[in-house]
């Protein structure tokens, strides 16, 4: 027998299970809720000192109480939401180490200023790290 775990309708017949209509208790909703939001591209830029990284996104109007940086010394994650209904998302895999507690986040009428104190004074050659490219596999072992 297949069911969710939340509500407990059961079947045996698998696309019977599948096509169960979403429960509002659980986590198997399939449709996201439509929350008026559209997320969007932002014009964003950063800038490095010896001692930290701003990164600037330049969103007008943007809402504090629905948006929010979160950061651990390696990862930021952004979220901001601005002009009523959109929003802007990034996570980056910082290139370099930050202290978070001496880190802070300014919001104005026109951007997003997220200061990132570095932990040790350095030069970054990048924002982020590059994602790791998937490894090809050699064309004598895909022909084996």
């Amino acid at each position: 027998m297949k069911y969710w775990s939340c509500c407990k309708r059961k079947t045996s017949d698998f696309n019977t299970f599948l096509s169960q209509e979403g429960c509002l208790k659980g986590s198997h909703l399939w449709i996201k809720k439509d929350d008026g939001k559209k997320v969007v591209p932002c014009r964003h830029d950063w800038h490095q000192t010896g001692s930290g990284v701003t990164i600037s996104i330049y969103a007008k109007n943007s809402i504090p109480e629905l948006s929010y940086v979160e950061a651990n010394s390696t990862l930021v994650n952004i979220q901001i939401v601005f002009d009523g209904e959109k929003e802007f998302q990034q996570n980056l895999q910082l290139w370099g180490v930050i202290d978070v507690q001496k880190s802070y986040v300014n919001l104005t009428a026109t951007k997003v200023e997220i200061f990132m104190k570095k932990a040790e004074p350095m030069t970054w050659a990048r924002l982020d790290l590059p994602q790791p490219v998937p490894a090809q596999q050699n064309r004598s072992e895909a022909q084996e």
